[in-house]
């Protein structure tokens, strides 16, 4: 016998899922560029104090939406579960 695949069958990831997970991907790598930005800011001293709150208010945002893509993704994982208990 030759198997090629998986023991297990690979499912597809839910749009839900993937849209939550690229959301959580896009916000980490704008979190990394605002930290990247004020860490050189504060090295030459050429962020302003506008820019530097500007900065920090951005990160709050960017941590405001990981943690809804994140509960998102989780809701998503949930039914997705639920919909595999219901038919197993």
């Amino acid at each position: 016998m030759n198997i090629t695949g998986p023991a297990q069958p690979q499912y597809p990831a839910s749009d839900a899922s993937k849209i939550a997970a690229e959301g959580i991907r896009e916000q980490l790598t704008r979190l990394d560029q605002n930290v990247a930005e004020v860490a050189r800011g504060e090295a030459s001293d050429a962020l302003a104090s506008g820019s530097r709150d500007r900065a920090l208010v951005e990160q709050s945002e960017i941590v405001r939406a990981v943690r809804a893509n994140a509960r998102s993704l989780e809701a998503s994982n949930q039914v997705i579960g639920t919909i595999l208990d219901i038919k197993v």
